[in-house]
C-alpha cells in the first residue's frame, strides 16, 4: 500500500517544531510540512540549553551529535560565588549542572532547522502565525494572521510555553490551571567577555530573590548574562516587574536596573553591558501541566505542552520523535487521531517521570533572606566538596525504553 498523502502545519519554529520537521520529513510519509513561525527571521537569541537522557540517543539517530558538539557553549563546570567573587562551591562537567551537552537555544534550533534544509517536504513561512482554526471529521482548516487560509490534515503547535495555538486545540477543561506561573523573571542578553572570564557557569545570589549568572558561549567575544528576580512562592507575582512584561525593552531594563545596581559581584559589568545587548530577552518561568496533549487532529508538543525547568529541551526532542514515529504508522489520513491517541499513550510514561520540579524550587535556589541564603551556601559547599550530588540518579538513565521504528538507522 502506498503512503498516505499528508499536509501538516506546525505552528513553531524552535527546537520542538523543527525537530518534528526533521523527523516528519524522513519518516515513510507521502507528506508537505509547513512550519509557521511568529518571527520575521530564524530566532538567533535564547539561553543555554541542555540535552539529557533519552533525547541524547535521538541526536544520535539524527546523525547530529557532532554538529552539535560543534555549537556547544564550551562550558566546563558551574561555580558558586559570593559579592567578592571568592568561589565557595564548584562543580565539574556532567554534575548537577552543567550537562554534557550545553548549547544556546538558538544554535540548537539551527542544527535542526540545517537537518532540514534539503527536505523537498518541509517549508519555513516567517513573519506569520496561527489566527484561528476548525477542525472536521477530515481536516483542519486554518486562518493565518497574515490573511490567507490553508486546509490541512494535522496541525501541531510547538510555540512556546505562553503559546497562543494551544487555546485554540484543547478545550477550557483541559486547559484549566495548566499554566503555572512559578515566580521566577528571567532576562537573558549577551555581554563583551573578558579575558580573565572562566569557561565555567557562574552563579552569585544576593537577598530578595536576586540572582546573576554568566556562562560561557561558544563565541569567544561574548557571554551569556543572565539576571532573575524570584518571589517567595510559586504564582506570586512582583507588581513592578510584572507591569512591564508587556512592555518594551526599555521599560523592563529600567526596572531591571533599579533591582541589580549595586547588587554587589558583577552587577555594574552586566547591567551596563544589557544597555548596549541587541539580543535582551525576558521572559517568565512557568510549568505547563496538561491532562491532554491531542485533540482529533490537532495537539500540542514541547513547551506548549509541558514547559518545565531543566529538561524541557530533552522533552521536546522525545516527543517530536515519538510523535514522527507513530504517524509513520498511518495507512491513511483518518487514522491521525488514532495516531495521537497512541503517541500520548506511549510518551506519557517518560514525561510522567521528568515531569515534577525539585520540591520548593525555583525558590529554594533563590532565597529571600540572608540567613536562608547562608543556609543554602552552606548545602551547596557540602555538595562540592563530599560529592554527595554524584548518589542522585543520573538523568541518562531514566527507566524508559525509547520506542524502536523500522525506517529509523540506529
Amino acid at each position: 500500500m502506498s503512503a498516505p498523502k499528508l499536509k501538516v502545519l506546525v505552528s513553531g519554529a524552535g527546537i520542538a517544531g523543527s525537530c518534528l520537521a526533521y523527523w516528519l520529513g524522513r519518516a515513510r510519509l507521502n507528506i508537505s510540512i509547513a512550519v509557521v513561525e511568529r518571527s520575521p527571521v530564524p530566532r538567533v537569541t535564547g539561553q543555554s540549553v541542555d540535552i539529557r537522557g533519552p533525547a541524547i540517543e535521538i541526536i544520535k539517530r539524527m546523525r547530529l551529535e557532532e554538529a552539535i558538539r560543534s555549537r556547544t557553549t564550551t562550558e566546563e563546570g558551574t561555580r558558586m560565588v559570593k559579592s567578592s567573587g571568592k568561589v565557595f562551591a564548584e562543580f565539574g562537567l556532567g554534575d548537577a549542572f552543567t550537562a554534557d551537552y550545553e548549547i544556546l537555544r538558538a544554535d540548537l534550533s539551527q542544527v535542526f532547522l540545517d537537518a532540514t534544509e534539503g527536505m523537498s517536504n518541509v517549508r519555513y513561512i516567517y513573519g506569520d502565525s496561527i489566527k484561528s482554526l476548525e477542525q472536521t471529521e477530515k481536516d483542519v482548516h486554518v486562518s493565518f494572521s497574515g490573511g490567507s487560509k490553508d486546509t490541512f490534515d494535522l496541525v501541531v503547535a510547538a510555540d512556546g510555553s505562553a503559546s497562543k495555538t494551544r487555546s485554540m486545540i484543547l478545550d477550557e477543561q483541559v486547559l484549566k490551571d495548566s499554566y503555572n506561573f512559578l515566580g521566577q523573571y528571567l532576562a537573558f542578553f549577551s555581554i563583551p567577555s573578558r579575558p580573565t572570564d572562566p569557561k565555567m557557569w557562574q552563579w552569585y545570589n544576593a537577598p530578595k530573590g536576586l540572582c546573576i549568572m554568566t556562562r560561557p558561549h561558544r563565541n569567544p567575544s561574548t557571554r551569556g548574562a543572565y539576571l532573575c528576580i524570584t518571589t517567595p512562592a510559586h504564582g506570586r507575582q512582583d507588581p513592578a516587574v510584572d507591569d512591564v512584561m508587556e512592555k518594551g525593552t526599555e521599560d523592563k531594563k529600567r526596572v531591571l536596573h533599579k533591582y541589580f545596581d549595586n547588587v554587589g559581584w558583577e552587577a555594574k559589568r552586566v547591567v551596563e553591558g544589557m544597555d548596549h545587548a541587541d539580543d535582551f530577552y525576558m521572559s517568565r518561568a512557568a510549568q505547563v501541566k496538561l491532562g491532554k496533549w491531542t485533540n482529533k487532529r490537532a495537539l500540542v508538543i514541547g513547551d506548549a505542552a509541558f514547559a518545565t525547568f531543566g529538561v524541557g529541551t530533552s522533552l521536546a526532542i522525545e516527543s517530536a520523535y515519538v510523535l514522527a514515529g507513530e504517524l509513520s504508522k498511518i495507512r491513511s489520513g483518518d487514522d491521525i487521531p488514532q495516531a495521537l491517541e497512541k503517541y500520548e499513550e506511549v510518551f506519557r510514561p517518560l514525561y510522567a517521570k521528568m515531569e515534577d520540579l525539585m520540591p520548593g524550587f525555583p525558590q529554594i535556589a533563590f532565597p529571600q533572606t540572608t540567613w536562608a541564603l547562608r543556609l543554602r551556601d552552606s548545602a551547596l559547599w557540602f555538595a562540592s566538596k563530599t560529592k554527595l550530588h554524584k548518589l542522585l540518579p543520573d538523568d541518562a538513565e531514566v527507566d524508559w525504553k525509547l520506542p524502536d521504528y523500522d525506517w529509523v538507522d540506529r
